[in-house]
């Protein structure tokens, strides 16, 4: 009986189209033994010339394999089976190099190794989503003119900063937004202000933190929510009508949908993972706090610039595959920052890797005021479709309020 491998290659020469194939996101990988070197030769073939390669032409470069008949088969189906083959043997192949490390004690290399396995044994048929932009210009137009007469409605999922949401209309679907700062600048709290706009919108956000516990990041919450000093909540100094109020706030809410967090707890740490927990959780939008602290699929290095080129990348490939956007933050490196006074940022500050811009759909930095201590600024650093502008936020600690205070329209993209 012909392999699945053989029934798919004689399936593409029998049809003459390797649009299907392709379309599904089917890889050379994918393909068992010498089959891999087949079907990139073909790939190539059709890439060279147009054409999917005859059966002639074929023969010519493979004459000890016949055509099988195939038509009976069908595209999707052959896929299926392909993909659970490779599955297997990637799975069988994880399993089996895991044991050496494993009975030697050495638990981390093993724990990399199945890691990267499974990663790679995830694999799924992605297809395509095609458009005859021809034919669609009045649903585009019609698009248009409803963001014409409303410029100001938000469209994706609010950020809960007015000036921000103006310039994005809001977070979209397979978006990718990193938020960069250096350390203690209120990154993971602007985070969790994005996600209860999200919650506020009427919308799940999964908030899923490395940086900080989920004590530690609901205490902040509660806090904002209850308008509550946080200090008082921690260090036991709460007055009766403060603990009233954060009473009365989280009763307010206890009817509204979910708002899911998550803390690492050494196992939600890969971006395979967190694929899992947004499966499980089925979210609106993903919160990622710290993922400069998040594990390599593949086994680089933990904070290192492969790893979070790794890291960026299948993160921006998560947020397109499961169609939600994904916000996450990092940190910038203090000797990438030219100005001293300013500390401002820009791309070149970000640390360790370019990956980050070149993957984000959009890029915030957040900053301390040099001149201000009681205001932040959050500066759009890079963003497709977005111009560089910068929102100035003040804060006051005592009551846990955080507003914008005025507009800078936009910034010279040099930020001199």
């Amino acid at each position: 009986m012909a392999s699945i491998e053989h029934l798919l290659i004689s399936k593409i020469i029998e049809e003459q189209s390797l649009a299907e194939t392709i379309s599904a996101g089917v890889k050379s990988v994918f393909f068992a033994n010498d089959w891999e070197n087949v079907y990139r030769w073909i790939v190539e073939y059709n890439s060279e010339h147009g054409a999917v390669p005859s059966e002639r032409a074929f023969h010519t470069a493979y004459g000890d394999i016949p055509i099988e008949d195939a038509s009976a088969e069908t595209f999707s189906g052959l896929f299926k089976e392909l993909t659970d083959a490779y599955r297997t043997r990637t799975i069988a192949a994880t399993l089996s190099n895991v044991m050496g490390p494993l009975n030697s004690g050495d638990i981390d290399t093993a724990m990399g190794i199945l890691s990267s396995g499974l990663q790679a044994a995830s694999a799924e048929e992605n297809r395509l989503t095609d458009f005859n932009v021809i034919e669609t210009w009045e649903d585009r137009l019609a698009r248009y003119d409803d963001i014409r007469k409303n410029p100001d409605q938000i469209v994706g999922i609010p950020t809960g900063f007015n000036k921000l949401d103006n310039l994005t209309r809001g977070f979209s679907p397979q978006q990718f937004i990193v938020m960069v700062g250096e350390p203690k600048r209120g990154k993971s709290l602007f985070e969790l202000i994005m996600a209860t706009a999200c919650h506020r919108h009427g919308k799940v956000p999964l908030f899923i933190s490395f940086e900080m516990t989920v004590d530690e990041q609901t205490a902040r919450m509660d806090a904002m929510n209850a308008k509550v000093p946080i200090s008082a909540m921690t260090d036991g100094t709460m007055t009766d009508a403060e603990r009233e109020r954060i009473r009365k706030a989280g009763f307010l809410r206890q009817n509204m949908q979910r708002f899911e967090m998550s803390q690492d707890a050494t196992g939600l740490t890969t971006v395979s993972a967190i694929g899992a927990k947004i499966r499980e959780k089925k979210p609106d939008a993903v919160y990622v706090d710290g993922i400069y602290l998040m594990d390599d699929e593949y086994g680089e290095p933990k904070g290192s610039p492969q790893a979070l080129t790794n890291i960026s990348r299948s993160l921006k490939r998560l947020a397109q595959k499961e169609n939600i956007p994904i916000i996450a933050t990092s940190q910038v490196l203090g000797s990438k920052i030219h100005n001293k006074r300013t500390r401002t940022i820009t791309a070149d500050s970000i640390g360790y890797t370019s990956a980050f811009v070149q993957d984000a759909d959009l890029v915030l930095g957040v900053e301390r005021n040099p001149d201000l201590d009681d205001q932040a600024i959050i500066r759009v650093v890079e963003g497709r479709n977005v111009p560089h502008a910068e929102i100035h936020v003040k804060w006051d600690w005592r009551t846990m309020e955080f507003e914008e205070v005025y507009d800078v329209d936009e910034i010279d993209p040099s930020f001199d």
